[in-house]
């Protein structure tokens, strides 16, 4: 699944300002007349591209959410070994959800937004989320959507740690460990790697 953000440069200005608006008081401080304001546009242009602030939140967050993915995504399948699929999902994945914008994005509460833009972010977070499944599958873990959903969440608050001023280096280390750890608790009898012989 492909979407591709909004690339008309009033539609950038529009979201652009309203992250700004985000950052500097919540997304309550988003309104059309705010926007207006922000983008040196009058309130009938801004309504020409979004029919509420609302929608304006929307679209902040299916376009961070098919950023992620479609990177995600073209990263995973450059690589061949599901291990190192893993490693980079996570690593790309912490950098991106440590970020400034996502701090911003991640205020918004997903209840305010239209249900047809509530449909469409579930449909992209579920191929968001297929892009570590499917690494995970080959691995051969025995429930690879909750782990998926397990790591997804160890990742979100190593992200949020690291957005609070925790070193994203050490961040980064202990959660690939634990990662690693946990994967190798998951795999399948016939997955899991054979014992060492004992020496006599």
């Amino acid at each position: 699944m492909n979407r591709a953000p909004a690339t008309d440069r009033r539609d950038q200005a529009i979201l652009g300002s309203a992250l700004r608006l985000i950052s500097e008081g919540g997304p309550e401080a988003v309104s059309m007349a705010a926007l207006a304001e922000a983008t040196g546009l009058s309130r009938p242009a801004i309504y020409q591209y979004f029919a509420s602030s609302s929608h304006v939140l929307g679209e902040l967050i299916i376009n961070e959410m098919a950023d992620l993915s479609n990177g995600l995504d073209r990263l995973v399948k450059s690589l061949d070994d599901p291990m190192e699929q893993v490693r980079s999902w996570v690593h790309y994945c912490l950098a991106y959800l440590s970020g400034d914008q996502h701090q911003a994005v991640q205020q918004i509460a997903m209840h305010s937004l239209p249900p047809e833009q509530i449909g469409e972010f579930k449909a992209m977070h579920g191929f968001f989320m297929s892009t570590l499944v499917a690494p995970l599958e080959a691995l051969g873990v025995s429930e690879p959507r909750s782990l998926c959903g397990l790591i997804y969440g160890s990742v979100s608050a190593a992200g949020k740690r690291i957005a609070e001023g925790s070193d994203f280096v050490r961040e980064a280390s202990m959660l690939e460990v634990f990662i690693e750890a946990g994967i190798g608790s998951a795999l399948t009898p016939e997955s899991a790697p054979a014992p060492a012989p004992e020496r006599s």
